[in-house]
Protein backbone atom coordinates (compact mmCIF):
# COMPACT_ATOMS: atom_id res chain seq x y z
CA UNK A 1 0.00 0.00 0.00
CA UNK A 2 1.18 3.15 -0.65
CA UNK A 3 1.69 6.46 1.41
CA UNK A 4 2.90 9.89 0.68
CA UNK A 5 4.96 12.56 2.85
CA UNK A 6 3.41 15.97 3.82
CA UNK A 7 5.68 18.87 4.59
CA UNK A 8 4.11 21.75 5.75
CA UNK A 9 5.94 25.14 6.94
CA UNK A 10 6.20 28.99 6.65
CA UNK A 11 7.24 30.79 3.60
CA UNK A 12 10.21 32.35 5.70
CA UNK A 13 11.58 29.71 6.61
CA UNK A 14 14.99 27.70 5.51
CA UNK A 15 14.40 24.36 7.08
CA UNK A 16 11.23 24.30 4.90
CA UNK A 17 12.80 25.17 1.89
CA UNK A 18 15.29 22.47 2.76
CA UNK A 19 13.46 19.71 3.58
CA UNK A 20 11.31 20.71 0.18
CA UNK A 21 14.39 20.07 -1.65
CA UNK A 22 15.25 17.10 0.10
CA UNK A 23 11.99 15.37 -0.63
CA UNK A 24 12.20 17.12 -4.18
CA UNK A 25 15.36 15.17 -5.20
CA UNK A 26 14.20 11.83 -3.50
CA UNK A 27 10.87 12.05 -5.33
CA UNK A 28 13.12 12.39 -8.76
CA UNK A 29 15.13 9.48 -7.98
CA UNK A 30 12.72 7.09 -6.24
CA UNK A 31 9.83 5.88 -8.76
CA UNK A 32 7.45 5.15 -5.43
CA UNK A 33 8.33 8.38 -3.65
CA UNK A 34 5.61 10.54 -3.51
CA UNK A 35 5.35 14.17 -1.09
CA UNK A 36 3.05 17.44 -0.90
CA UNK A 37 3.55 20.61 0.45
CA UNK A 38 1.76 23.03 2.85
CA UNK A 39 3.25 26.48 2.99
CA UNK A 40 1.58 28.90 5.55
CA UNK A 41 2.57 32.56 5.57
CA UNK A 42 3.87 34.26 8.45
CA UNK A 43 0.40 35.51 10.08
CA UNK A 44 -0.96 32.23 9.46
CA UNK A 45 1.42 29.71 10.63
CA UNK A 46 1.29 29.64 14.34
CA UNK A 47 -2.61 29.20 13.94
CA UNK A 48 -2.67 26.25 11.59
CA UNK A 49 -0.14 24.55 13.30
CA UNK A 50 -2.34 24.50 16.74
CA UNK A 51 -4.81 23.39 14.60
CA UNK A 52 -3.00 20.60 13.70
CA UNK A 53 -1.61 19.68 17.09
CA UNK A 54 -4.67 19.40 18.64
CA UNK A 55 -6.51 17.62 16.04
CA UNK A 56 -3.62 15.17 16.43
CA UNK A 57 -2.75 15.46 19.44
CA UNK A 58 0.55 16.52 18.00
CA UNK A 59 2.92 18.98 20.52
CA UNK A 60 5.03 20.02 17.50
CA UNK A 61 6.21 23.27 17.97
CA UNK A 62 8.51 25.05 14.92
CA UNK A 63 8.18 24.87 11.34
CA UNK A 64 8.36 22.94 9.30
CA UNK A 65 6.11 19.75 10.25
CA UNK A 66 6.69 16.43 8.33
CA UNK A 67 4.31 13.60 8.43
CA UNK A 68 3.57 10.89 6.09
CA UNK A 69 -0.38 9.80 5.25
CA UNK A 70 -1.45 5.90 3.64
CA UNK A 71 -3.29 6.45 0.21
CA UNK A 72 -6.29 5.39 1.83
CA UNK A 73 -9.40 6.90 2.80
CA UNK A 74 -9.84 6.84 6.66
CA UNK A 75 -5.89 6.42 7.44
CA UNK A 76 -4.35 8.61 10.03
CA UNK A 77 -1.39 10.45 10.20
CA UNK A 78 1.59 9.18 11.26
CA UNK A 79 4.52 11.98 12.87
CA UNK A 80 7.42 12.05 12.00
CA UNK A 81 8.91 15.65 13.19
CA UNK A 82 10.63 18.27 12.03
CA UNK A 83 13.73 19.10 9.48
CA UNK A 84 16.18 16.81 11.47
CA UNK A 85 13.96 14.14 12.04
CA UNK A 86 13.19 13.71 8.58
CA UNK A 87 16.17 13.68 7.45
CA UNK A 88 16.99 10.62 10.23
CA UNK A 89 13.61 8.71 8.37
CA UNK A 90 15.30 9.19 5.06
CA UNK A 91 18.74 7.71 6.43
CA UNK A 92 16.62 4.83 7.94
CA UNK A 93 14.44 3.88 5.33
CA UNK A 94 16.12 4.69 1.91
CA UNK A 95 20.29 5.06 2.95
CA UNK A 96 20.12 8.41 2.43
CA UNK A 97 22.99 10.25 3.65
CA UNK A 98 24.44 12.75 0.57
CA UNK A 99 24.52 16.30 1.72
CA UNK A 100 23.66 19.54 -0.03
CA UNK A 101 25.80 22.12 -0.72
CA UNK A 102 25.16 25.70 1.13
CA UNK A 103 25.00 26.92 -2.80
CA UNK A 104 21.97 25.28 -3.04
CA UNK A 105 20.48 26.56 0.26
CA UNK A 106 21.03 29.91 -0.94
CA UNK A 107 19.55 29.74 -4.21
CA UNK A 108 16.48 28.02 -3.24
CA UNK A 109 15.60 30.68 -1.06
CA UNK A 110 15.68 33.02 -4.00
CA UNK A 111 13.29 30.16 -5.46
CA UNK A 112 11.03 28.85 -2.70
CA UNK A 113 8.01 27.35 -3.69
CA UNK A 114 5.66 30.49 -2.54
CA UNK A 115 7.67 32.61 -6.00
CA UNK A 116 7.09 29.34 -7.77
CA UNK A 117 3.08 29.70 -7.37
CA UNK A 118 3.50 33.30 -7.82
CA UNK A 119 4.83 33.27 -10.87
CA UNK A 120 2.27 30.37 -12.02
CA UNK A 121 -0.50 32.15 -11.40
CA UNK A 122 1.26 35.42 -13.22
CA UNK A 123 1.55 33.34 -16.13
CA UNK A 124 -2.20 32.16 -16.31
CA UNK A 125 -3.37 35.98 -15.79
CA UNK A 126 -1.04 36.67 -18.97
CA UNK A 127 -2.34 33.94 -21.04
CA UNK A 128 -6.05 35.06 -20.13
CA UNK A 129 -4.96 39.14 -20.66
CA UNK A 130 -3.93 38.47 -23.89
CA UNK A 131 -7.23 36.93 -25.57
CA UNK A 132 -8.91 39.84 -23.90
CA UNK A 133 -10.74 38.53 -21.15
CA UNK A 134 -12.78 41.42 -20.00
CA UNK A 135 -14.59 38.98 -16.56
CA UNK A 136 -11.32 39.31 -15.23
CA UNK A 137 -10.78 42.85 -15.44
CA UNK A 138 -10.48 43.60 -11.38
CA UNK A 139 -11.91 47.31 -10.11
CA UNK A 140 -9.00 49.68 -9.52
CA UNK A 141 -7.38 49.57 -6.08
CA UNK A 142 -8.81 52.42 -3.78
CA UNK A 143 -6.83 51.47 -0.23
CA UNK A 144 -2.56 50.80 -0.25
CA UNK A 145 -0.74 49.20 2.74
CA UNK A 146 2.30 51.28 3.52
CA UNK A 147 5.69 49.51 5.08
CA UNK A 148 8.38 51.49 6.39
CA UNK A 149 11.80 49.70 7.29
CA UNK A 150 14.49 51.61 9.44
CA UNK A 151 11.39 53.42 11.56
CA UNK A 152 13.67 54.15 14.01
CA UNK A 153 15.21 57.06 11.51
CA UNK A 154 13.87 60.57 12.50
CA UNK A 155 12.87 60.79 8.95
CA UNK A 156 10.15 58.41 9.53
CA UNK A 157 7.91 60.54 11.71
CA UNK A 158 8.19 63.13 9.26
CA UNK A 159 6.66 60.39 6.35
CA UNK A 160 3.96 59.40 8.64
CA UNK A 161 2.74 62.32 9.33
CA UNK A 162 2.20 63.25 5.89
CA UNK A 163 1.39 60.32 4.36
CA UNK A 164 -1.87 60.18 6.54
CA UNK A 165 -2.40 63.66 6.20
CA UNK A 166 -5.96 64.60 4.40
CA UNK A 167 -4.18 67.05 1.35
CA UNK A 168 -2.99 64.52 -0.39
CA UNK A 169 -5.72 62.57 -0.64
CA UNK A 170 -7.76 64.14 -2.80
CA UNK A 171 -8.98 61.58 -5.33
CA UNK A 172 -11.15 58.45 -3.97
CA UNK A 173 -7.96 56.47 -2.95
CA UNK A 174 -6.49 56.08 0.36
CA UNK A 175 -3.90 55.41 2.58
CA UNK A 176 -5.33 52.60 4.42
CA UNK A 177 -2.81 51.02 6.88
CA UNK A 178 1.41 52.31 7.71
CA UNK A 179 3.52 49.07 9.15
CA UNK A 180 6.44 50.37 10.85
CA UNK A 181 9.73 47.81 11.47
CA UNK A 182 13.70 48.54 12.62
CA UNK A 183 15.40 45.59 13.65
CA UNK A 184 17.96 47.87 15.32
CA UNK A 185 15.40 49.47 17.78
CA UNK A 186 14.05 48.22 20.94
CA UNK A 187 10.40 46.58 20.75
CA UNK A 188 9.40 49.77 23.32
CA UNK A 189 10.74 52.34 21.19
CA UNK A 190 8.62 51.09 18.50
CA UNK A 191 5.51 50.86 20.61
CA UNK A 192 6.26 54.27 21.62
CA UNK A 193 6.69 55.79 18.17
CA UNK A 194 3.49 53.89 17.01
CA UNK A 195 1.49 55.33 20.15
CA UNK A 196 2.67 59.04 18.72
CA UNK A 197 1.94 58.24 15.74
CA UNK A 198 -1.98 57.54 16.41
CA UNK A 199 -2.58 60.74 17.30
CA UNK A 200 -2.41 62.28 13.88
CA UNK A 201 -5.79 63.27 12.69
CA UNK A 202 -6.81 59.99 10.67
CA UNK A 203 -10.71 59.02 9.96
CA UNK A 204 -9.31 55.94 12.00
CA UNK A 205 -7.75 56.91 14.80
CA UNK A 206 -5.04 54.26 16.43
CA UNK A 207 -5.85 51.67 14.24
CA UNK A 208 -3.79 53.19 11.26
CA UNK A 209 -0.05 52.70 11.72
CA UNK A 210 1.10 49.25 13.34
CA UNK A 211 4.39 48.25 14.68
CA UNK A 212 5.58 44.78 13.65
CA UNK A 213 8.44 42.80 15.32
CA UNK A 214 8.86 40.45 11.50
CA UNK A 215 8.78 42.69 8.02
CA UNK A 216 7.19 39.34 6.31
CA UNK A 217 4.61 40.05 8.27
CA UNK A 218 3.99 43.32 6.94
CA UNK A 219 5.34 42.62 3.04
CA UNK A 220 2.54 39.92 2.84
CA UNK A 221 -0.04 42.54 2.11
CA UNK A 222 2.39 45.81 1.21
CA UNK A 223 1.85 47.68 -1.45
CA UNK A 224 4.54 50.00 -1.18
CA UNK A 225 7.50 50.02 0.70
CA UNK A 226 9.74 52.61 1.61
CA UNK A 227 13.34 52.31 2.83
CA UNK A 228 15.20 54.30 4.97
CA UNK A 229 17.61 51.10 6.08
CA UNK A 230 21.35 52.28 5.45
CA UNK A 231 24.91 52.49 7.05
CA UNK A 232 25.88 56.23 7.62
CA UNK A 233 29.39 57.35 6.18
CA UNK A 234 32.42 57.00 8.45
CA UNK A 235 35.26 58.99 8.11
CA UNK A 236 37.42 56.55 9.91
CA UNK A 237 36.84 53.66 8.03
CA UNK A 238 37.64 53.02 3.96
CA UNK A 239 34.72 53.93 1.30
CA UNK A 240 35.21 50.01 0.50
CA UNK A 241 34.14 49.02 3.73
CA UNK A 242 30.59 51.82 3.56
CA UNK A 243 29.66 50.57 0.44
CA UNK A 244 29.69 46.69 1.34
CA UNK A 245 27.97 47.34 4.59
CA UNK A 246 25.22 48.87 2.54
CA UNK A 247 25.42 45.71 0.03
CA UNK A 248 25.09 43.81 3.21
CA UNK A 249 21.65 44.99 4.62
CA UNK A 250 20.58 45.36 0.71
CA UNK A 251 20.85 41.54 0.92
CA UNK A 252 19.04 40.69 3.93
CA UNK A 253 16.51 43.17 2.79
CA UNK A 254 16.15 41.01 -0.47
CA UNK A 255 15.50 37.53 1.23
CA UNK A 256 12.46 38.71 3.05
CA UNK A 257 11.16 40.42 -0.04
CA UNK A 258 11.80 37.23 -1.93
CA UNK A 259 9.96 35.40 0.36
CA UNK A 260 6.76 37.72 1.33
CA UNK A 261 6.66 40.17 -1.09
CA UNK A 262 4.47 40.70 -4.03
CA UNK A 263 5.87 40.67 -7.58
CA UNK A 264 3.65 44.12 -8.12
CA UNK A 265 5.37 46.21 -5.18
CA UNK A 266 6.40 49.61 -5.19
CA UNK A 267 9.99 50.12 -3.76
CA UNK A 268 11.01 53.90 -2.67
CA UNK A 269 14.51 54.78 -1.27
CA UNK A 270 14.74 58.43 -0.01
CA UNK A 271 18.00 59.79 -0.26
CA UNK A 272 19.56 58.64 2.69
CA UNK A 273 23.34 57.17 2.39
CA UNK A 274 24.29 55.78 -0.65
CA UNK A 275 20.70 55.69 -2.04
CA UNK A 276 21.25 54.66 -5.70
CA UNK A 277 23.64 52.13 -4.94
CA UNK A 278 21.37 50.67 -2.44
CA UNK A 279 18.61 51.01 -4.77
CA UNK A 280 20.62 49.04 -7.29
CA UNK A 281 21.67 46.11 -5.10
CA UNK A 282 18.40 45.77 -4.25
CA UNK A 283 17.13 46.15 -7.62
CA UNK A 284 19.83 42.91 -8.68
CA UNK A 285 18.97 40.87 -5.78
CA UNK A 286 14.60 40.77 -5.53
CA UNK A 287 12.69 39.06 -8.15
CA UNK A 288 9.80 41.94 -8.71
CA UNK A 289 9.66 44.20 -11.38
CA UNK A 290 12.57 45.80 -11.61
CA UNK A 291 10.97 49.00 -12.82
CA UNK A 292 9.30 49.56 -9.21
CA UNK A 293 12.39 50.19 -7.87
CA UNK A 294 13.02 54.03 -7.89
CA UNK A 295 14.82 56.52 -5.62
CA UNK A 296 13.48 60.06 -4.96
CA UNK A 297 15.99 62.76 -5.39
CA UNK A 298 13.94 65.89 -6.22
CA UNK A 299 15.14 67.06 -2.72
CA UNK A 300 18.17 67.79 -3.49
CA UNK A 301 17.20 70.10 -5.80
CA UNK A 302 14.60 71.67 -3.40
CA UNK A 303 17.22 72.25 -1.09
CA UNK A 304 19.23 75.04 -3.46
CA UNK A 305 15.66 76.71 -4.49
CA UNK A 306 16.08 79.61 -1.82
CA UNK A 307 19.47 80.51 -2.69
CA UNK A 308 18.70 80.20 -6.74
CA UNK A 309 15.48 82.24 -6.17
CA UNK A 310 17.80 85.25 -4.31
CA UNK A 311 20.57 84.74 -6.90
CA UNK A 312 18.30 85.21 -10.22
CA UNK A 313 15.92 87.65 -7.97
CA UNK A 314 12.74 86.03 -8.99
CA UNK A 315 9.68 84.46 -6.36
CA UNK A 316 10.79 80.82 -5.60
CA UNK A 317 6.71 80.41 -6.53
CA UNK A 318 7.82 80.61 -10.56
CA UNK A 319 10.71 78.44 -10.34
CA UNK A 320 10.21 74.52 -10.55
CA UNK A 321 12.35 71.92 -8.74
CA UNK A 322 16.06 72.41 -10.76
CA UNK A 323 16.71 68.97 -12.54
CA UNK A 324 18.65 66.30 -10.39
CA UNK A 325 21.06 64.00 -12.13
CA UNK A 326 23.63 61.57 -11.14
CA UNK A 327 24.29 58.34 -8.76
CA UNK A 328 23.08 60.24 -5.52
CA UNK A 329 24.92 59.20 -2.37
CA UNK A 330 28.26 59.16 -4.40
CA UNK A 331 27.77 61.99 -7.00
CA UNK A 332 25.15 64.13 -8.10
CA UNK A 333 24.78 67.27 -10.69
CA UNK A 334 21.88 70.01 -9.87
CA UNK A 335 21.70 71.85 -13.32
CA UNK A 336 20.47 75.29 -12.58
CA UNK A 337 21.19 76.48 -16.26
CA UNK A 338 17.44 73.99 -17.48
CA UNK A 339 15.57 75.15 -14.43
CA UNK A 340 12.12 75.71 -15.73
CA UNK A 341 10.96 79.81 -14.74
CA UNK A 342 7.32 80.61 -15.20
CA UNK A 343 6.75 84.14 -15.79
CA UNK A 344 4.13 86.42 -18.04
CA UNK A 345 4.64 88.07 -21.25
CA UNK A 346 3.16 90.78 -22.09
CA UNK A 347 2.25 91.35 -25.91
CA UNK A 348 1.04 95.12 -26.39
CA UNK A 349 -1.80 96.22 -29.48
CA UNK A 350 -0.94 98.66 -31.81
CA UNK A 351 -3.18 100.80 -29.72
CA UNK A 352 -0.68 100.60 -27.30
CA UNK A 353 1.59 103.26 -29.06
CA UNK A 354 -1.02 105.34 -30.79
CA UNK A 355 -3.77 106.16 -27.72
CA UNK A 356 -2.90 107.15 -24.44
CA UNK A 357 -5.05 106.45 -21.52
CA UNK A 358 -7.48 103.98 -22.89
CA UNK A 359 -10.21 102.28 -21.32
CA UNK A 360 -9.33 99.66 -23.83
CA UNK A 361 -7.38 96.33 -23.34
CA UNK A 362 -3.60 97.54 -24.05
CA UNK A 363 -2.01 94.12 -24.91
CA UNK A 364 -2.42 90.43 -23.39
CA UNK A 365 -0.32 88.96 -20.74
CA UNK A 366 0.80 85.05 -21.54
CA UNK A 367 2.07 82.73 -18.81
CA UNK A 368 5.01 81.06 -20.87
CA UNK A 369 8.39 79.25 -20.27
CA UNK A 370 12.27 78.77 -20.17
CA UNK A 371 14.87 77.58 -18.53
CA UNK A 372 16.75 79.93 -15.68
CA UNK A 373 20.02 80.24 -17.20
CA UNK A 374 18.86 83.92 -19.35
CA UNK A 375 18.46 85.32 -15.77
CA UNK A 376 21.89 84.13 -13.83
CA UNK A 377 25.18 82.23 -15.45
CA UNK A 378 26.79 79.73 -13.66
CA UNK A 379 28.97 81.40 -10.51
CA UNK A 380 30.64 79.11 -7.77
CA UNK A 381 29.74 81.46 -4.85
CA UNK A 382 26.12 79.85 -5.08
CA UNK A 383 27.55 76.14 -3.99
CA UNK A 384 29.20 78.33 -1.16
CA UNK A 385 26.17 80.13 -0.15
CA UNK A 386 24.06 76.64 -0.09
CA UNK A 387 26.56 75.13 1.93
CA UNK A 388 26.28 77.65 4.46
CA UNK A 389 21.86 77.48 4.48
CA UNK A 390 22.64 74.04 5.24
CA UNK A 391 25.00 74.86 7.96
CA UNK A 392 22.54 77.10 9.63
CA UNK A 393 19.45 75.03 9.43
CA UNK A 394 20.94 71.86 10.30
CA UNK A 395 20.01 68.39 9.24
CA UNK A 396 15.95 69.25 10.29
CA UNK A 397 15.39 71.10 7.05
CA UNK A 398 17.19 68.27 4.57
CA UNK A 399 14.63 65.76 6.59
CA UNK A 400 11.82 67.78 5.81
CA UNK A 401 12.51 67.81 2.20
CA UNK A 402 13.58 64.82 1.92
CA UNK A 403 10.05 63.45 3.62
CA UNK A 404 8.45 66.03 1.13
CA UNK A 405 9.93 64.48 -1.90
CA UNK A 406 8.45 60.97 -0.91
CA UNK A 407 5.17 61.93 0.03
CA UNK A 408 5.20 63.66 -3.21
CA UNK A 409 6.06 60.46 -4.88
CA UNK A 410 3.68 58.54 -3.82
CA UNK A 411 0.84 60.50 -4.24
CA UNK A 412 1.42 60.86 -8.01
CA UNK A 413 2.47 57.03 -7.77
CA UNK A 414 -0.44 55.57 -6.22
CA UNK A 415 -3.19 58.38 -5.71
CA UNK A 416 -3.34 60.95 -8.12
CA UNK A 417 -0.82 59.95 -11.48
CA UNK A 418 -0.60 62.60 -13.98
CA UNK A 419 1.91 61.63 -17.10
CA UNK A 420 2.45 65.37 -17.58
CA UNK A 421 4.15 65.72 -14.30
CA UNK A 422 8.33 65.63 -14.75
CA UNK A 423 9.57 64.56 -11.65
CA UNK A 424 13.48 63.81 -10.84
CA UNK A 425 14.09 59.80 -9.77
CA UNK A 426 16.45 57.64 -9.63
CA UNK A 427 15.62 54.81 -12.36
CA UNK A 428 16.34 52.18 -14.42
CA UNK A 429 18.64 53.61 -17.40
CA UNK A 430 17.31 52.76 -20.73
CA UNK A 431 19.57 54.57 -22.96
CA UNK A 432 17.75 57.66 -22.94
CA UNK A 433 19.95 60.85 -22.52
CA UNK A 434 22.60 58.80 -23.48
CA UNK A 435 22.84 57.04 -20.16
CA UNK A 436 24.12 53.61 -20.83
CA UNK A 437 24.63 52.16 -17.00
CA UNK A 438 23.28 48.80 -16.03
CA UNK A 439 21.40 50.55 -12.59
CA UNK A 440 19.75 53.18 -10.63
CA UNK A 441 20.30 56.41 -12.24
CA UNK A 442 18.35 60.38 -11.31
CA UNK A 443 16.79 61.56 -14.33
CA UNK A 444 14.23 63.50 -15.12
CA UNK A 445 11.00 60.98 -15.72
CA UNK A 446 7.35 60.63 -15.99
CA UNK A 447 4.73 58.33 -15.65
CA UNK A 448 3.47 56.83 -18.42
CA UNK A 449 1.02 53.63 -18.71
CA UNK A 450 1.99 52.59 -15.03
CA UNK A 451 5.45 52.95 -15.20
CA UNK A 452 8.08 55.62 -15.01
CA UNK A 453 10.16 56.34 -17.95
CA UNK A 454 12.76 58.93 -18.49
CA UNK A 455 11.25 62.46 -20.08
CA UNK A 456 13.20 62.14 -22.76
CA UNK A 457 11.85 65.62 -24.15
CA UNK A 458 13.54 67.58 -21.49
CA UNK A 459 16.67 69.50 -22.00
CA UNK A 460 20.18 67.49 -21.52
CA UNK A 461 22.64 69.29 -18.84
CA UNK A 462 23.98 72.67 -19.62
CA UNK A 463 26.87 72.80 -16.80
CA UNK A 464 30.33 73.57 -17.68
CA UNK A 465 32.00 71.51 -15.01
CA UNK A 466 30.43 68.71 -14.50
CA UNK A 467 29.39 66.45 -17.58
CA UNK A 468 27.18 62.79 -17.44
CA UNK A 469 29.73 60.83 -18.95
CA UNK A 470 31.81 61.85 -15.88
CA UNK A 471 28.81 60.93 -13.60
CA UNK A 472 28.58 57.33 -15.21
CA UNK A 473 32.03 56.63 -14.84
CA UNK A 474 32.13 56.92 -11.45
CA UNK A 475 28.66 55.07 -10.78
CA UNK A 476 30.39 52.19 -12.77
CA UNK A 477 33.60 52.13 -10.30
CA UNK A 478 31.67 52.59 -7.67
CA UNK A 479 29.83 48.92 -8.37
CA UNK A 480 33.26 47.32 -9.03
CA UNK A 481 34.66 48.80 -5.22
CA UNK A 482 36.78 46.72 -3.08
CA UNK A 483 36.49 46.89 0.77
CA UNK A 484 39.56 48.78 1.23
CA UNK A 485 39.53 50.62 -1.74
CA UNK A 486 39.71 54.74 -1.16
CA UNK A 487 41.51 55.06 2.16
CA UNK A 488 40.70 56.95 5.19
CA UNK A 489 42.74 60.46 4.09
CA UNK A 490 44.55 62.07 6.56
CA UNK A 491 44.76 65.53 6.39
CA UNK A 492 48.41 67.28 6.72
CA UNK A 493 48.61 70.49 8.85
CA UNK A 494 51.76 73.28 7.97
CA UNK A 495 53.43 74.36 11.31
CA UNK A 496 52.37 77.87 11.82
CA UNK A 497 55.56 78.45 14.32
CA UNK A 498 57.37 81.75 13.18
CA UNK A 499 60.59 80.87 11.30
CA UNK A 500 63.89 81.78 12.85
CA UNK A 501 65.74 84.41 11.34
CA UNK A 502 69.98 84.90 11.95
CA UNK A 503 71.18 87.84 10.60
CA UNK A 504 75.05 88.12 9.71
CA UNK A 505 76.87 90.96 11.40
CA UNK A 506 79.15 93.02 8.62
Amino acid sequence: MGFRIIIAGETQCSAYAETCLLADYLSQNLPNFCFHCIEKSVMEWKAWLCKVNVKNKWHHKESPIVWKELLMKGSKPQYIGGASDFLDYCYSYYNFDALFSSEKYDDLLNNILQFKKKLHIENILHKLDAVKRPTLEAPPQKKFVITISGAGHLLAMHLISGLVDHAIMESDKTIHKIYLYDERCTPSFMNYIEKECSYVQTDNPGRDIKCVSKIGVALTNTDVLIVLDHEPFDESKPMGIWLRENRKKMKELALMINASGSRKMYIIFPNLGPACYNATILRNSVNINKNNIVVATSDVGTEILPVVAKVAQVPMRNIFCPPVWGFIGINKLVDIQTTIHMYNSFKPYKRYSRVKQSSLNIGSITPEKRPLDYLMRFDETLWMEVAEMKKKFGHGQARLSKAIAVISLVNLWLLNPSPDHIVCLGICCDGSFGLHFDGIFSQPARFVDGRWEPATDFFMPKDRQMKLPYLIDMAKLVLEMNPEDLPEIHQYYLCGCKKKTYKIKD
